[in-house]
């Protein structure tokens, strides 16, 4: 297989739990999971990818769909929906055709600057203002809104789930958050046939899945609101999620498709300096967002064929409850971060000039935008990149699609700047 130029380059780590079964399992045809990790905006990626494949695939059907962050939103939609894969696809691409900033959160300008006033004076009081009146920087009470009225039957249950999972087409979805009360990574399941997990500093419960746990698992910290769920405040599932294969893998897949937003350049373009001066908050706070919503998905992956590539050296009745896995991670072939700058101009006037005064505009990259931009265009324009690189990897992900349970497959794995072809037996 020729090597791909989006692949990383960098050594692998050393396994870790997450690729553990809980029970042991064939590889090749087994279950087949969808992951889809965070991002916010960035997640129309996700949907462009998903159209290709549509496309190519109009009845296919994934029996488990994993999601975090906005990426959540979509693996929900996905699962709750009652039609084919194709007609859940284009619903899905529709709405995030549609979508606008003032769909997302509240973009009134009053609202904004008192809240950044509000968090100013507790700062400077010292705490002596008493508990801060504001639990984050924007009001998404429009996002709530919208997910109601096109995810649930308006009373935050998503009755489509369930449907699914009793005609047989839908083992599992689980989506992932962070629980500010005890720290740790929560998965939430719903499935047949499926069990919890614990494993340290993160655990899957299963329950009946509801808006509450789609808005808790999107919701960027600071920026968006905590959501409390029974007795403890959630936020953002990629916080604290440092295995995003792990709820796949804890669930049986023994095939994985993940989709990733995070661009990863060729070393010569990967060591080009996007800023010159001392780094800005937007700077900052951008490779902060990088590190926890799109660093960790490709890091499992390297785990995860770490692991395989050791399973391979050992007699099949010697691995207990480990399982080979193949997995085939899709990634942009183009900078989402550097392309979120020029759909800058088109932001509300209060809110631009808030995400300015971060300094976006001293970094060619700017990350921390590409999180929020909620524009119609730069939407659609990720969308249209996902499709093309869905395209253009349609090949691959056929071989992983298509390939028999007991047949031998041969799948590249990037290695340094090398690659290993392994045997999956």
């Amino acid at each position: 297989m020729p090597q791909d130029t989006n692949e990383a380059r960098h050594p692998p780590t050393l396994p870790h739990p997450g690729a553990e079964a809980p029970t042991a399992g064939q590889p090749g045809g087994g279950p087949l999971a969808l992951v889809m990790g965070g991002g916010g905006a960035r997640a129309a990626y996700q949907v462009g990818f998903l159209r290709a494949l549509a496309r190519a695939e109009p009845r296919l059907e994934i029996p488990i769909i994993t999601g975090v962050s906005a990426g959540a939103i979509n693996a929900v939609h996905l699962a709750a929906h009652p039609g084919t894969f194709a007609e859940a696809v284009e619903d899905l691409a529709e709405l995030w055709s549609s979508l606008t900033l003032d769909q997302v959160l509240e973009v009134d300008g009053r609202p904004l600057l008192m809240n950044v006033l509000r968090w100013g004076l507790q700062l400077i009081s010292g705490g002596l203002t008493g508990p801060p009146r504001i639990r984050s920087l924007v009001d998404t009470t429009p996002l709530h809104r919208f997910l109601t009225r096109t995810l649930t039957d308006g009373t935050g249950a998503i009755p489509g789930i369930q449907d699914k999972i009793r005609s047989g087409r839908l083992r599992a979805v689980a989506v992932s958050t962070s629980s500010y009360s005890t720290g740790q990574s929560i998965t939430w399941v719903q499935g047949e046939g499926v069990s919890g997990w614990s494993r340290p500093r993160r655990s899957g419960r299963l329950t009946t899945i509801r808006l509450e746990h789609v808005m808790a698992s999107a919701s960027i910290p600071l920026f968006f609101p905590a959501v409390r769920i029974g007795n403890e405040w959630y936020s953002d599932g990629g916080l604290r999620l440092s295995a995003p294969l792990g709820p796949a893998l804890n669930l049986g897949a023994d095939r994985v498709l993940a989709i990733s937003t995070r661009f990863d350049p060729l070393s010569r373009e990967a060591d080009r300096p996007v800023i010159r001066a001392y780094p800005p908050p937007a700077q900052v706070i951008g490779a902060l967002m990088s590190s926890i919503f799109l660093d960790m998905l490709d890091q499992d992956a390297w785990r995860v064929e770490t692991v395989n590539s050791l399973l391979r050296k050992i007699r099949v009745e010697d691995r207990d409850s480990f399982r080979i896995v193949r997995l085939l991670t899709l990634r942009p072939s183009r900078d989402l971060g550097r392309l979120a700058t020029e759909f800058e101009a088109g932001l509300p006037s209060v809110f631009r000039f808030l995400i300015r005064g971060l300094g976006t505009r001293e970094t060619e990259s700017a990350d921390v935008l590409s999180f929020l931009l909620f524009d119609e265009e730069y939407l659609r324009l990720l969308m249209e990149i996902g499709q093309r690189d869905g395209e253009a990897r349609l090949g691959e992900v056929g071989a992983l699609l298509n390939s028999p349970a007991a047949a031998s497959h041969t799948l590249a794995v990037p290695l340094g700047d090398e690659e290993l072809e392994g045997s999956l037996d």
